[in-house]
């Protein structure tokens, strides 16, 4: 009897042993396939399957892989998703959470990195760019205030307030204050929509004003104020003031310089 106890264990053993193999070499193919083709190909649980084998040493990780996208819906809503939330997911722990967590901190400081080789924000696409780095991760309103010399070099980002733009959260005392703090010959306003359109509520043309019609008594202007979605932006200032405004390189009303700026 327990030599037919040892035969069994052996056989499962085995099993185990061949599953092993099995999985190893998948994962060594997954990792051959990434370097050769690059992600674009990969399916949505393939790339969580990447992910997951970066925390998960041995196993299967491709069922872990699609209940995670049969909770979540998305590839980046896993990514977005808290801690606590990964956590309950059947092959999940405490270790995978944080570091599926972490991965929209990470490609948001490598975004921003990128951005800063840039010189000088002279034109709007340029800006929009280093929004949407910015706004990488964040899945709630928030307003930013970017702060430029006169050769539009950036010289500061300062976060203004989490939550909706509206009169109580947008202090315009504060703005003001800010750009002359940190002596800026020109500002651009800035808050997203997630999940939504790039379209100005009337609440965000009257805050838009406000602002424009206090940074104008000292000499400041509102270059833009830019609404940031996941995939577009739109711009306000253009669409109340066209372009007779003035530049933030000399103070005076300058048309050439906001065609160049929005790439006319």
């Amino acid at each position: 009897m327990a030599k037919q106890k040892d035969i069994v264990a052996d056989d499962k053993a085995s099993d185990l042993s061949d599953k092993k193999c099995i999985h190893d070499g998948h994962r060594q193919r997954v990792r051959e396939r990434l370097l050769k083709e690059g992600i674009d190909n990969f399916a949505e649980h393939e790339v969580l399957e990447l992910a997951l084998m970066q925390t998960i040493k041995r196993g299967d990780v491709n069922p872990i892989g699609h209940r995670l996208l049969e909770h979540f819906g998305s590839v980046s809503a896993v990514f977005d998703a808290d801690i606590d939330e990964l956590c309950k997911i059947n092959g999940v722990g405490e270790q995978t959470a944080f570091f599926l967590h972490l991965l929209p901190q990470l490609f948001k400081r490598y975004a921003l990195d990128k951005c800063n080789v840039v010189d000088t924000y002279d034109n709007i696409g340029k800006i929009s760019e280093y929004l949407h780095a910015l706004y990488t991760g964040v899945d709630h309103e928030r307003v930013y205030l970017l702060l430029f010399d006169n050769s539009m070099r950036l010289i500061d980002t300062c976060k203004i307030s989490d939550g909706s733009v509206n009169c109580a959260a947008i202090t315009v005392r504060k703005i003001v204050e800010l750009a002359l703090t940190k002596h800026a010959a020109g500002v651009v306003l800035a808050h997203n929509h997630p999940r939504g359109l790039p379209i100005a509520s009337g609440n965000d043309l009257e805050v838009t004003r406000n602002i424009d019609s206090a940074l104008s008594t000292v000499a400041i202007p509102l270059i833009e104020h830019i609404i940031v979605t996941e995939n577009s932006y739109s711009a306000i200032v253009r669409s109340q003031k066209g372009m007779l405004r003035a530049s933030p390189s000399n103070g005076a009303v300058d048309e050439a310089f906001y065609k160049s700026f929005y790439l006319d």
